[in-house]
């Protein structure tokens, strides 16, 4: 069994047996990080100590036990590691290090206090596409550690080796990752994003699998994004409307309800489980594998099955790390209007 769920798919760890139950997004996924790992999107070193200073502010086991043969092959030694504790701060770490450290820790405690003159600095140690990389790497290890913990996958299997040395997501990041396809349209390729355009084409490739190949209803998946974007803050992902929820009945007077004080409103009883599914996610990922959220996660499971559970988590993982990533970038203008937008696909 994988994590607190009733049900598991066949695989080696604990995450092939959760995220496996929903095949075709965990295949995006698993694209999706190992291009994080080209050394055309970040140094390796670089997205190692970046990875593993977000899961230590995450207390995330899984990757914290975790060493990337990418980067323990390009010199990063346990020393240096053992560092990251101190934080960005630390003199162990260069000036470029510290930078992309420090955006880390912002992107992953408060995301809106990364400045103009931060992202001046980190392009000019980075190059604009460094800063795309980054940002988005972040993204990826900030939402998907929380995916991780929301859902009990601790894998603290006393038989595996500390530190584990591993290929990112189980795949050698020297081989191809897929063909890169085309890039789904969506106004995010308009972004700093684009910056990255195979790391984009992935991410939004994962994207349109969450949506349109799902067992959650578009309504259900909506009312967790927009929850999401009111706690990161996000404008844009707070703004616009996701054309077919909307067409499946999400009507502005319902989404007026995914507020502070939803337990009282008449939102269907479906949507307000997602609610504090989401708020778990957000604010205490790990109360949710305690016993005190016992009921939430039998909630769960009763709406949405063992799978549409993971697939919400995933898609929490993932909006919450697309919001956060146009906050630290600073590309949504503050007085961008509500409209209904195309729900993303391939």
């Amino acid at each position: 069994m994988a994590g607190w769920l009733p049900e598991s798919a066949e695989g080696i760890t604990e995450l092939d047996g959760a995220f496996g139950l929903r095949p075709a997004l965990y295949t995006r996924y698993r694209d999706f990080v190992t291009r994080l790992w080209s050394p055309s999107v970040l140094d390796p070193v670089l997205t190692e100590l970046v990875r593993l200073r977000i899961a230590g502010l995450h207390a995330c086991p899984v990757e914290q036990a975790a060493r990337t043969r990418a980067a323990v092959h390009a010199g990063l030694t346990e020393t240096r590691i053992d560092r990251l504790a101190h934080g960005s701060g630390d003199a162990a770490f260069s000036p470029v290090e510290s930078a992309c450290l420090l955006f880390a820790e912002l992107f992953v405690l408060a995301p809106g206090m990364i400045t103009d003159d931060d992202r001046a600095r980190l392009a000019g140690l980075l190059g604009d596409a460094g800063v795309a990389g980054l940002a988005m790497v972040c993204a990826a290890y900030d939402g998907f550690d929380r995916f991780r913990i929301v859902l009990g996958i601790h894998e603290t299997d006393p038989e595996l080796p500390y530190p584990m040395l591993v290929h990112p997501c189980g795949l050698d990041p020297e081989a191809p990752a897929g063909p890169a396809g085309h890039v789904p349209a969506c106004p995010v390729a308009a972004t700093p994003l684009a910056r990255q355009p195979e790391l984009l084409a992935s991410y939004l490739r994962m994207c349109a699998t969450l949506w349109w190949d799902g067992v959650v209803d578009h309504p259900a998946k909506e009312v967790a994004r927009l929850r999401s974007a009111r706690v990161t803050g996000c404008r844009y992902c707070r703004n616009i409307r996701f054309a077919q929820a909307r067409a499946d009945g999400l009507d502005e007077d319902q989404v007026a309800l995914i507020a502070d004080g939803f337990e009282l409103s008449r939102l269907a009883e479906r949507h307000k489980v997602v609610i504090r599914f989401a708020d778990f996610f957000l604010a205490d990922p790990h109360g949710a594998a305690e016993e005190r959220a016992a009921g939430l996660r039998a909630d769960l499971v009763a709406a949405y099955g063992p799978d549409g559970t993971v697939e919400l988590a995933a898609g929490l993982a993932i909006f919450l790390g697309f919001s956060k990533t146009a906050v630290a970038l600073g590309t949504v203008r503050s007085d961008f209007p509500t409209m209904v937008i195309p729900t993303p696909r391939g």
